[in-house]
């Protein structure tokens, strides 16, 4: 009786906690489909298209300049619904409004107003402009744009091209003005300059020209800092509002020894009764593969009266090699690759001393052919 009687006396909070937990658990069911519901108009808020309205501001006079409508299609792939859209002058007197009121600076340009606070464009918008009374202002334009506190185009740059129409087989530069103009660069000038013509030597004087062919490129060039990366990168210096991008690889004419340097003269030395003896020839290849540029090439006899002063000059002691003349300096890589192969006499001269490491060749010491492996080619 006293076990029932205890039951009895604790049913009632037992029945209590029983509604507790009963009301929290419906409390937590419903706040948590609250909460998914929520989530749900959330999700499908941010996927709604943001509304905007847009205008855009055109300038007349820049028939060049940056192309707005490819940035107005970039902005109609965001997850955008464009409800109005109007483009207006900027010599208009709204364009003149317009451009005062949001503190504008680069035409052409647009203004977009509307949902521009949605998160799903934040990062679009970040990257193309910037938000001023709660309007978009789009700044992300590349040269050419108007500049319009200066009132003139930036980016229209002039091009001169100092050459040497005497030195055929000196670095051809002609190919620069239609890569600069295929990474968006507008030349405005391009004039070819003869070096020696009296402008030649102006503009010799003025921006410190030391190698021709060079190109002179106004600093209008720094309104595109890519391409000016890749001209500073080459060597390209900046002087009184120029840049000067000389050759960057011979042959150029050197104007401080006044010459063409670069143009090399090659001599193969063999020995032609030596029929196991590598072919003299394949050093041909190996000179082109640096780059280097032969103004004459001539095989010799080391048996004949030439080849016989070449040996005793140069203290020849095996063939086939080569010699090069001493305008082969002109090429770092092979100067240091010669110091394996080869050494460098006191006139200048190039010549080789290791042929065995392209294969057999006479020891003309001892009048005999030294064997070696051909080396693969590649």
């Amino acid at each position: 009786m006293k076990k029932e009687h205890w039951f009895l006396r604790v049913l009632p909070l037992l029945l209590l906690v029983a509604v507790i937990l009963s009301a929290t658990n419906i409390y937590l069911i419903q706040l948590r489909k609250t909460q998914f519901q929520e989530a749900v108009k959330l999700a499908e808020e941010e996927a709604r298209p943001a509304v905007l309205q847009l205008v855009k501001i055109t300038v007349s006079n820049c028939e060049f300049c940056f192309d707005l409508e490819k940035a107005v299609e970039e902005l109609k792939k965001q997850n955008v619904n464009i409800t109005q859209e109007e483009a207006v002058s900027s010599d208009s007197e709204l364009g003149k409004e317009l451009i005062e009121k949001y503190g504008i600076e680069k035409l052409p340009t647009y203004i977009t107003g509307g949902e521009i606070n949605k998160s799903s464009l934040a990062r679009y918008f970040a990257a193309q402009g910037e938000v001023r009374d709660n309007r978009v202002i789009f700044t992300a334009q590349k040269a050419p744009y108007f500049d319009t506190t200066e009132q003139k185009i930036r980016g229209q740059v002039s091009l001169y091209s100092l050459q040497d129409s005497s030195c055929g087989q000196c670095t051809d530069l002609s190919a620069v003005p239609k890569a600069l103009e295929d990474h968006g660069v507008l030349l405005v000038t391009k004039k070819p300059v003869e070096y020696s013509s009296q402008e030649g030597q102006q503009f010799i004087q003025k921006f410190g020209v030391k190698e021709i062919p060079a190109l002179l490129i106004s600093n209008d060039i720094e309104y595109y800092p890519e391409v000016l990366q890749q001209l500073t990168e080459a060597g390209a210096t900046e002087k009184e509002g120029f840049y000067a991008v000389h050759a960057v690889a011979p042959p150029y004419r050197d104007l401080a020894k006044n010459k063409v340097v670069g143009l090399v003269d090659v001599v193969y030395l063999a020995d032609e009764s030596c029929t196991d003896c590598y072919d003299v020839t394949i050093n041909r290849r190996i000179l082109q593969n640096f780059g280097i540029v032969m103004k004459t090439q001539q095989t010799v006899d080391v048996n004949s009266p030439q080849g016989q002063r070449l040996k005793a000059d140069y203290q020849v002691t095996k063939v086939p090699i080569i010699l090069l003349s001493p305008d082969a300096e002109a090429y770092p890589n092979l100067v240091q690759a010669w110091k394996s192969v080869g050494s460098v006499e006191q006139d200048g001269w190039y010549v080789m001393r290791s042929p065995e490491l392209l294969g057999s060749y006479k020891d003309l010491t001892t009048g005999k052919v030294v064997k070696q492996a051909q080396p693969a080619e590649g």
